[in-house]
């Protein structure tokens, strides 16, 4: 809440804190604050009111003319009225003065003179004063009471539409200008908005645009904020700078400071305050919930970094030690009983040596490629490369993956050439062969098709494997993410699919999972758009 400064009422109610009783509150504001509409001392006014006092005067002499009306005086107090409505009250007093003076040159006897010969005709003349004073005076308060009611409507419209528009606001620095020009605009101000910073408070918005403040203003505005009360122009605490400063807060705690400048006296009325804190109020409220949105974020951020950073330690602890441990098992027995082992019990140990190797080399190319992909740092180079040229690579290269499975390619014959980058593209579909050779059993088949999809391509990659629990389809692209097979989870660091995605993604296209309907097992489709 933006809190009253000396010069005005203190409105520090639980109530008043939250918008819809600020809104209220700058109803009230409208209807008790002054109007500076038609000023007694203005002489506008008062030569309209003598024009229409002509005007009745011709009326009257016409109507006379034409059809004798026993009581012209009702001509004039339609001027009156017509007075009141239009200019207000004192306005309206001096042309009932001035019709009770043109109804007695002109329409009393002995006419086209000030004198009144009949006693009668001075009564008259006296209560047509009386009538025309009240009824200029009960115009007056109606058209005042009117102008209250316009203006409460405006300023209770322009408020809820301020509200409106700070909700729909996400960014900090467009919630901070919006509402620096509403503030601008509704009470004939300069304003600036400053938040806290390393050195206290710091310019963060205006209107108009302010981004440095004089040593006055901001030592004002430093103290504003520390002590948690108004300060600068007009205030107790450093009324010599040339902008008063107000503490920003909500029911949390401060939020900020708002300073505004005015020319001449530089004061802002009470009504004019209390509008301040209604929009005050309501900017609190929204900075505050950005603010809050940026913490859970932030929270959240530092939440998932940590679910990444245990995983990651427990797949490294895992997958880099099992490989390893293979691998010196391999070369010590090798070193130490070399002489003891037959050729082909050799070879063994130095093809699961180089398995192991090639496994490991395997798992840390998947950690920098996932490190390029969170870092942002990866850029595709496209060229036009043929789908079958695409499979016929990763096929080769998985060779070894698919020594204990039967490989089926269905490559259709009118496949365009499609843009992408053939190193990602292709390290993609090797991972979906890596995981199709994990899950599907020795001796069962894996199918590799290639067809046309719109003007690009799709490559699946089905496995004869147990399939993909349904609530996992989606789940198995995440990062570390591995699914279950009945009570057993196979071995792996759960990088492979959340890389896959994240390559083909970076160039346009999808990669999608779903259990395949024919028999059990697996399929992936990798969509490349033209």
């Amino acid at each position: 809440m933006l809190r009253s400064g000396v010069r005005s009422p203190q409105i520090s109610s639980r109530e008043d804190r939250n918008p819809p009783s600020a809104l209220r509150r700058a109803s009230e504001a409208a209807r008790a604050g002054p109007l500076r509409v038609a000023r007694w001392t203005r002489p506008g006014p008062y030569a309209a009111g003598l024009g229409m006092v002509a005007a009745a005067v011709g009326v009257g002499e016409l109507i006379d003319v034409v059809v004798p009306l026993p009581n012209i005086s009702l001509v004039f107090v339609a001027a009156v009225l017509i007075s009141a409505w239009r200019h207000g009250l004192w306005p309206s007093v001096a042309t009932a003065v001035a019709s009770m003076a043109a109804y007695n040159f002109f329409f009393i006897p002995p006419l086209y003179t000030f004198t009144v010969a009949a006693p009668a005709n001075v009564v008259a003349l006296v209560f047509f004063l009386i009538v025309a004073v009240l009824t200029s005076a009960l115009a007056a308060h109606a058209r005042t009471q009117a102008l209250v009611a316009q203006r409460e409507a405006r300023t209770t419209a322009a408020l809820f539409a301020f509200s409106g528009k700070l909700a729909g606001i996400a960014d900090l620095d467009d919630l901070l200008w919006a509402t620096a020009h509403q503030i601008a605009s509704m009470l004939q101000v300069e304003v600036v908005l400053l938040l806290p910073g390393q050195d206290g408070v710091a310019v963060r918005s205006g209107f108009p645009p302010e981004d440095a403040l004089g040593a006055d203003d901001i030592s004002a505005a430093n103290t504003c904020w520390a002590q948690d009360r108004p300060a600068g122009r007009g205030a107790d605490t450093l009324p010599g700078g040339k902008r008063l400063f107000l503490p920003l807060k909500t029911e949390r705690g401060r939020i900020g400071v708002i300073g505004i400048m005015r020319g001449g006296d530089g004061l802002l009325a009470p009504s004019e305050r209390q509008l301040l804190d209604a929009l005050a109020d309501q900017a609190a409220v929204a900075i505050e919930r950005i603010q809050l949105a940026r913490d859970v974020d932030e929270a959240r951020l530092r939440e998932e970094g940590e679910r990444l950073r245990a995983a990651l330690l427990t797949s490294v602890s895992h997958d880099l030690r099992t490989p390893l441990a293979a691998i010196i098992g391999s070369i010590t027995s090798l070193r130490s009983y070399g002489e003891r082992y037959d050729a082909a019990a050799r070879d063994e140990l130095l093809a699961n040596a180089q398995e192991e190797a090639e496994r490991l080399n395997r798992f840390v190319g998947n950690l920098l490629d996932m490190t390029r992909l969170d870092a942002g740092a990866l850029r595709p180079k496209r060229d036009l490369v043929e789908i079958a040229e695409l499979v016929g690579i990763a096929v080769r290269r998985a060779q070894r993956l698919m020594a204990r499975h039967k490989l089926v390619l269905d490559i259709a014959a009118d496949l365009p050439a499609v843009p992408l980058d053939l190193a990602l593209t292709e390290q993609a579909l090797f991972n979906l062969l890596d995981n199709a050779a994990k899950y599907a059993p020795e001796g069962s088949t894996v199918t590799i098709r290639a067809a046309r999809h719109g003007n690009g391509a799709a490559i699946s990659v089905s496995d004869e494997g147990p399939g993909i629990p349904e609530t996992d389809l989606e789940r198995i692209f995440d990062t570390f993410y591995r699914a279950r097979s009945g009570d057993r989870q196979r071995a792996g660091t759960g990088l492979g699919l959340a890389i896959a995605r994240g390559f083909v993604a970076a160039q346009g296209g999808t990669l999608a999972a779903a259990n395949r309907a024919d028999r059990p097992g697996a399929c992936f489709i990798l969509g490349l758009p033209a």
